[in-house]
């Protein structure tokens, strides 16, 4: 193969003479030869350089992230037209001839004594559908394994009229961080030429109904198959409001039983909290595990509680997390024996 490109491509070897970085300026109507192959320019409908589009939506206040809660957007359903299975097939499977995005049925309801809302009270429930990508982009980073988090966390969620349900509000806008350029390849002068794409449209301005509403999701559904999400309902959070928190085990390797293989079955792997309302809510409760030893049964004492979170009263004393088990050694009994070895000697 080398011996035939060398008899039919005397300079396959060698790099062209010049390589040029900016837009093919034959498509405009002006020579190669009139560019600069160090400066790139424009081509019609695209820019150089693109600023970063961020939705207002997603700048929470700071007391909201300094308590460890992210944004999530929602839209109102519309009464008679997106209720029912098979209208909530159609929004979660839309054909190419929709011009409207994946979107995930659902429900807000709940009480919450702050502001005066009752779940008693029909008016509290609230039929909403969010955006796929949405909620499949927080099920990636806190769903799967067996902390899993996505429905132990707290969400700040706005909500927006039905016929505001545009995808352009919800593209990735980092342009810097990714090239978004096509290339070709010109074969007269032998030099790689970028296609730069159109601007991204603005989205249309919107104004959301509801603002930073406090919520848990629950009633998560995922696909048998595809497993994707099939529907996820919110409840309203208030710092009264108990919370579940995935229970993570740390200083594994101080155990004489876990850093032998042994490891903890846990029973329990999450606990009902209470957070203080200026508190950040963690995203896990630490299990102390240093000098646990075979059979060593696990309770709530050996958890360590962040400043401003404490465990529901309703929670027992003796509340079981789990048991060491697997090692073959690092119990008190084969301590004993050891001291009696040395003893002997």
């Amino acid at each position: 193969m080398k011996d035939w490109y060398a008899a039919n491509f005397t300079e396959w070897e060698n790099e062209p003479d010049q390589i040029i970085v900016g837009e093919d300026l034959d498509l405009l109507g002006v020579g190669v030869g009139q560019q600069n192959a160090a400066t790139p320019t424009t081509a019609e409908g695209g820019d150089s350089e693109e600023e970063e589009y961020i939705d207002p939506v997603y700048i929470l206040p700071e007391a909201l992230t300094a308590r460890n809660i992210r944004p999530l957007v929602a839209y109102l359903r519309t009464p008679g037209l997106e209720e029912g299975s098979r209208n909530c097939v159609r929004m979660r499977n839309p054909s190419v001839n929709d011009d409207y995005l994946p979107l995930i049925p659902g429900m807000l309801h709940g009480s919450d004594p702050t502001n005066d809302i009752l779940s008693i009270d029909a008016s509290s429930k609230i039929m909403v559908k969010t955006p796929w990508f949405e909620i499949q982009r927080e099920l990636d980073r806190y769903h799967y394994g067996n902390n899993g988090s996505f429905t132990n966390r707290v969400y700040a969620l706005t909500v927006f009229a039905s016929e505001d349900a545009h995808l352009d509000h919800h593209r990735s806008r980092a342009i810097k961080k990714r090239d978004r350029n096509k290339y070709t390849v010109n074969d007269e002068t032998n030099t790689i030429v970028p296609i730069l794409p159109p601007k991204l449209p603005i989205p249309p301005s919107r104004t959301p109904l509801l603002s930073n509403v406090l919520v848990i999701p629950t009633d998560l559904q995922m696909h048998p198959v595809g497993h994707y999400a099939y529907c996820v309902n919110f409840v309203r959070y208030h710092p009264n409001k108990p919370i579940k928190i995935k229970i993570r085990c740390i200083n594994e390797e101080e155990s004489p039983a876990m850093k032998r293989g042994g490891f903890l079955s846990m029973v329990n792997r999450s606990v009902e909290c209470l957070v203080d309302g200026n508190a950040p809510i963690p995203q896990y409760i630490q299990l102390e595990c240093a000098g646990l030893r075979q059979k060593d049964v696990v309770r709530r004492n050996r958890l360590l509680l962040p400043e401003g979170v404490s465990i529901h009263p309703r929670v027992a004393e003796d509340y079981l997390i789990g048991t060491v088990f697997g090692a073959k050694g690092g119990s008190a009994a084969d301590d004993e024996k050891t001291e009696e070895d040395e003893k002997k000697k």
